[in-house]
C-alpha cells in the first residue's frame, strides 16, 4: 500500500509500474479512451514516481491548453479586448471593417482610446468588463446586429449570475 503513495498515478502489474490517469470529462472528446495508461518500464519506486510526476505534469499542461482553446473560455470577459489588433496596427484611427461594420470589441477599444485619456485604470476595466459580459452571452457582433432578443438574453444572464439590480443598471448604462 505504501508503494502506491510513493508513486502517484501508478499501479503495479507483474512487478512493473504503469502510469494511469483518468481523462477529464470535458476533454474526453479529444481522446479515444476515457483514461491514459502505459508502462513506465521500471520496477523501481523512485524512478516510477519521477516518471509519473513528469507525465502528470505534461498532461496537466496540455489539458490547460486544450481548455484554453475552448470557445466558451471562462473569464473571457476579463480579457483585454482588441489589444492584439491595436498592437499590430500602427494606425489606430483605421479600424478593421467587416461587412462595413465594427464589432463590439473594436468599438469598446476605440471608446477607451478616445474617452479614456486621463481617466483612471478602473474606467478601462469597467468598460471592458461590461462589454465582455455582452460578448460572452451574445457573441462579438456588429453593433446593428444586436437585437432585443440579445438584450433580453443579456439581462437574463446577469440576473442568473445573481447580480444586484443596481449592478445590472450600471452595466446597461455603460
Amino acid at each position: 500500500m505504501a508503494v502506491y503513495k510513493l508513486a502517484p498515478h501508478t499501479f503495479i502489474k507483474e512487478g512493473v509500474f504503469y502510469f494511469v490517469r483518468r481523462i477529464p470529462v470535458e476533454l474526453q472528446k479529444h481522446y479515444t479512451s476515457n483514461k491514459i495508461a502505459y508502462s513506465l518500464r521500471t520496477r523501481s519506486v523512485a524512478v516510477a514516481a519521477a516518471r509519473a510526476v513528469r507525465a502528470a505534469s505534461q498532461l496537466d499542461e496540455y489539458w490547460f491548453h486544450l481548455r484554453a482553446q475552448d470557445s466558451e473560455l471562462p473569464g473571457k470577459h476579463m480579457l483585454r479586448l482588441n489589444m492584439s489588433k491595436q498592437a499590430a496596427s500602427p494606425q489606430p484611427d483605421e479600424p478593421s471593417l467587416t461587412n462595413n461594420q465594427l464589432k463590439l470589441s473594436e468599438c469598446v477599444a476605440t471608446y477607451i482610446r478616445l474617452k479614456g485619456c486621463g481617466k483612471p485604470e478602473t474606467f478601462r476595466r469597467a468598460a471592458e468588463r461590461s462589454c465582455g459580459y455582452v460578448i460572452d452571452v451574445c457573441g462579438d457582433k456588429g453593433l446593428s446586429d444586436y437585437t432585443r432578443k440579445d438584450a433580453n438574453a443579456f439581462r437574463d444572464a446577469l440576473v442568473a449570475r445573481g447580480m444586484a439590480g443596481s449592478s445590472i443598471t450600471r452595466i446597461f448604462g455603460r
